[in-house]
C-alpha cells in the first residue's frame, strides 16, 4: 500500500510509464477518469514525484480586498479622531465626493 498521495498515484501511472498498458486498458481497470490520468502522467513528466503532490486550489489573494494604502488611510484616521467606524466611513466619503 502507498505511504502518501504521490506514491499511490505513481503507483496508477507507472505501468503507462513503462509500456506495460496502454491509457485505453488502464480506464477498464483504474478507479479514475482518462483525463486525472493524462494530468498526472504529464506532471510526473515535468516535476517528477513532486508533481503528483496534491496542491491547494485555494486563491492565494482576494480580489476585493481593500488596498494596503487605504487600510493605512482609515487607521489613520481613527487615531486622530474619536470616531467609530461608521462616522469614519462617512467622512471617508464624503471627502471623495
Amino acid at each position: 500500500m502507498a505511504k502518501n498521495v504521490a506514491a499511490e498515484r505513481l503507483r496508477w501511472i507507472k505501468p503507462i510509464l513503462g509500456k506495460e498498458i496502454s491509457i485505453e486498458n488502464m480506464i477498464k481497470v483504474c478507479p479514475f477518469s482518462e483525463r486525472t490520468l493524462k494530468y498526472w502522467l504529464a506532471a510526473y513528466r515535468r516535476h517528477g514525484i513532486a508533481g503528483l503532490e496534491p496542491k491547494s486550489t485555494r486563491p492565494k489573494t482576494c480580489p476585493w480586498e481593500t488596498p494596503i494604502a487605504i487600510k493605512e488611510k482609515i487607521l489613520g484616521m481613527r487615531k486622530d479622531t474619536t470616531l467609530g467606524s461608521e462616522k469614519t466611513a462617512l467622512e471617508v466619503c464624503q471627502a471623495r465626493h
